[in-house]
């Protein structure tokens, strides 16, 4: 078996040399975090010239639309100083410089209490509009009394996946074959959690039904409730909640390979240098926080939720400016596409509460008078130009096939 290629492929077939097999969550945590090679290694995958881009990379109303958010939460909290903000997974600073940039609208005393933190696994950008940034793979912070949020974070953790086989659920391991090629074998489950998370499901799955379990999430939750002494918790990705999610009609599960934003190749080819998703299990990130100290609050679409927080507002701001036209068309598309039904307004928002007595939902929404002079952002540099921004990484079937055989891993 050969040992040529990048380091996450060396790797993944001296596991398979030594095992005969690894999980596919094994595989697909080397091709994503490998630490040399490994697709999150670098800040590549991002944007115009990468393989898909995130909601904020659309339009600084995304960023504008969060400030609104954590001045309301600073508020519900009786307006402690500090309020620590905390963003998990930044990535490229995008949505950090953006909330710091729209936070000059809001009052002063809550530019003052904020204190804006950025965690993140690889170097990214430091310093004003990016607040303090803290390479780690976990959340190493305690005592934290304010907001820790994400967006399209729990999509790219690993994830075990199975398939039913004679009315019984099998894991899905990565070997090879004969000539070397990377294949799909089933075999007993690695761990009983997969069954277990399973199991409350009414499956009536039909032999051949393939799908996918995050056991990342349930540690993750856990991380964040033991960072928060008082506030909340905010996660927005792509998902849905488990009845839908493990549907008998989604036969091929939800995993997905980006590469150029161009969406459905064999997770076995250009390994290291194309994208790995699954959506994400919203039930399970309810019921693992609320078993760990986190309150549900809202569940929602983006699109609502962004809404709520000031977007039409902000729209209706911008058509007031005096600006050219193709400025004005081109900021009014890309806000509109941040609640797009059919792309970026479908995703999911979750907000979960820890030590906040009898919040409710509509609590953490800004007053209507609030909102009503929102001042509305442009585009910038950092965002995507208008020509590129018509391909969410959301925008793509459930039920794409590759083919599993004779998968190169070049």
């Amino acid at each position: 078996m050969s040992d040529s290629g990048p380091e996450p492929i060396k790797e993944i077939r001296r596991r398979i040399a030594r095992d005969g097999r690894i999980t596919f969550e094994a595989f697909m945590r080397l091709a994503l975090y490998h630490s040399d090679g490994g697709y999150y290694s670098t800040p590549a995958p991002f944007g115009e010239s990468g393989d898909y881009y995130t909601g904020p990379a659309v339009h600084p109303a995304f960023g504008a639309c969060i400030a609104n958010q954590l001045h309301r939460m600073w508020e519900l909290l009786d307006r402690p100083s500090p309020f620590h903000a905390v963003e998990l997974g930044a990535g490229a600073g995008i949505l950090s410089r953006d909330v710091f940039a729209y936070a000059a609208n809001l009052p002063d005393d809550f530019q003052t209490a904020v204190r804006y933190i950025t965690l993140d696994r690889y170097k990214g950008p430091a310093g004003p509009g990016s607040g303090q940034r803290v390479l780690t793979e976990s959340v190493p912070l305690r005592g934290i009394t304010g907001c820790l949020f994400s967006n399209e974070l729990p999509d790219a953790f690993p994830v075990h996946r199975f398939r039913m086989e004679a009315g019984r659920l099998r894991e899905i391991y990565v070997s090879v074959d004969a000539s070397g090629n990377m294949i799909e074998v089933t075999g007993e489950l690695s761990t009983p959690d997969i069954e277990g998370r399973l199991a409350g499901l009414d499956w009536g799955w039909p032999d051949g039904y393939e799908g996918e379990v995050n056991l990342q999430a349930g540690p993750w939750m856990r991380e964040l409730a033991s960072s928060l002494d008082q506030g909340f918790v905010i996660t927005i990705d792509y998902g849905y909640l488990a009845e839908e999610l493990y549907s008998p009609a989604r036969t091929r599960g939800t995993l997905q390979t980006y590469y150029r934003h161009v969406d459905g190749s064999s997770p076995y080819q250009r390994i290291g240098r194309q994208d790995l998703t699954a959506h994400v299990d919203f039930s399970m990130l309810m019921s693992e926080g609320e078993s760990a100290g986190l309150k549900q609050v809202a569940y929602l679409t983006q699109g609502v939720y962004l809404r709520r927080l000031g977007l039409d507002s902000m729209m209706e701001g911008l058509r007031r400016l005096e600006l050219p036209l193709r400025e004005r068309t081109a900021n009014l598309r890309a806000m509109r596409e941040l609640a797009d039904s059919d792309g970026f307004g479908e995703f999911k928002v979750l907000v979960q509460s820890k030590g906040v007595a009898g919040v409710k939902a509509e609590d953490i929404f800004p007053t209507k008078e609030f909102l009503i002079d929102a001042t509305p952002p442009l585009k910038t540099d950092h965002h995507m130009p208008a020509t590129e921004s018509t391909y969410p990484r959301s925008n793509f079937t459930l039920d794409v096939l590759w083919p599993i055989d004779g998968g190169k891993d070049s």
